[in-house]
Parts: structure tokens; C-alpha cells; sequence
């Protein structure tokens, strides 16, 4: 097999590894606590591309990066975009570009009590879902990211049952509008009407 070949391959594996298994593997509702997630949300209208989105274990021995992209909602609910644990992040790193902005962000987050937070997890805690209630651990660490660059991380099943548990201020970056030009427009065509009539909200997360 030819080096071009082998290099192809690795590529698709990477890229099937790679694919959100949310849908197809974990589990819809009920208890499972094994089962940990971390997703990335935005308030509605305010979408944003997440180009960098890194973690490493609490340990310092796991690193790994998780693939983002385009959010468009939505705030405190665990329904944005999201990946599997592979271990209990202590530091994180987030570069994300706002859409109604036009601007960059990067904030390097460093979770206070990431080992309480773990434990705090394992709760359990009642969700209705389709006219039932499930009793569930908290299994979703949710970032939140708002205009200005605040970003609020919540532990919850349910946007019901969020608990804030950190906060923090990103930085402006040097930032580069023209590499989301074809998805600024996309964007505009479904949010600038909504954003001239309210504006930006920069205050008040």
C-alpha cells in the first residue's frame, strides 16, 4: 500500500472518530452515570463559529480537541454542538468568531473546583421529556458563550435544572471577517432583522 494511500485512510478514520456519536450511541434520556457530555451554546440570533475548542484532564495527562464549528442556539440549554468526556477537564481553550459582532474571542479557562464539579455531576435530578419524567445525573457541562465575550459554564440534564458553575471574560483577537464572509451573509439573511431591531446585548450575562 502506497504511502498516499495509508495517508488517506488515517484521514477518514480520523474524520469517522471525529463524528458527534450524541445522536447514534448516547443515550436519548434516562440514568446512565457513565455517560458525560460537553457541548457549546450560544443565545439565539448571536451565532458563532468555533474554531478551537481544547481540553486537557485535570491530571495534565489527556489533552484533546473537539470539533465545533457553527452554533447558532442555544443559551443554557445542552442543545448546541457536543462531544463525549474522555476525562474531567481542568483547562480549556475557546477561539470563536461572532457572527453579529464580527468579531474574534479566545479564552483560556482554567475550572475552579473541576474535581467538585465532577462530583456534583453524579446528582440526580428529575427532567420531563415527552409527557415522562426521568430521574438523570447532571451529564452535560455546558459553555456558554455571549456577546462581549463572557462565557458561563453550567453542569445540568435540562436547562431546568442548570447550575452555574463558573464565569469567565474572554479577550478580543485579531479577527479576520472575511474568512466567514459566504456564512456572515447566510447569517444576515436570518438574524440581521432581529439584531437591527434589539441590538447587541453586551451587558447582562
Amino acid at each position: 500500500m502506497s504511502v498516499k494511500t495509508l495517508a488517506i485512510s488515517f484521514c477518514v478514520l480520523v474524520l469517522l472518530g471525529c463524528s458527534d456519536q450524541s445522536k447514534s450511541e448516547g443515550p436519548a434520556y434516562g440514568p446512565d452515570p457513565t455517560y458525560r457530555s460537553i457541548s457549546v451554546v450560544v443565545p439565539q440570533h448571536y451565532d458563532a463559529w468555533v474554531e478551537t475548542f481544547i481540553l486537557e484532564s485535570v491530571s495534565g495527562e489527556i489533552g484533546w480537541r473537539a470539533p465545533i464549528g457553527i452554533i447558532t442556539c442555544c443559551w443554557k440549554h445542552p442543545s448546541g454542538k457536543n462531544a463525549e468526556w474522555q476525562a474531567m477537564p481542568g483547562l480549556v481553550l475557546i477561539k470563536w468568531f461572532s457572527f453579529a459582532e464580527q468579531q474574534s474571542y479566545r479564552a483560556l479557562i482554567q475550572l475552579e473546583n473541576a474535581r467538585e464539579i465532577e462530583e456534583k455531576m453524579k446528582e440526580i435530578a428529575p427532567i420531563e421529556r415527552y409527557g415522562k419524567t426521568f430521574d438523570m445525573p447532571l451529564n452535560d457541562l455546558t459553555f456558554g458563550l455571549a456577546p462581549g465575550g463572557t462565557v458561563v459554564v453550567w453542569i445540568m440534564n435540562g436547562a431546568e435544572n442548570a447550575i452555574e458553575v463558573g464565569r469567565y471574560e474572554a479577550s478580543e483577537i485579531e479577527t479576520h471577517p472575511e474568512h466567514y464572509r459566504e456564512i456572515t451573509e447566510r447569517y444576515n439573511r436570518d438574524s440581521r432583522d432581529y439584531i437591527e431591531k434589539h441590538g447587541i446585548p453586551i451587558d447582562g450575562w
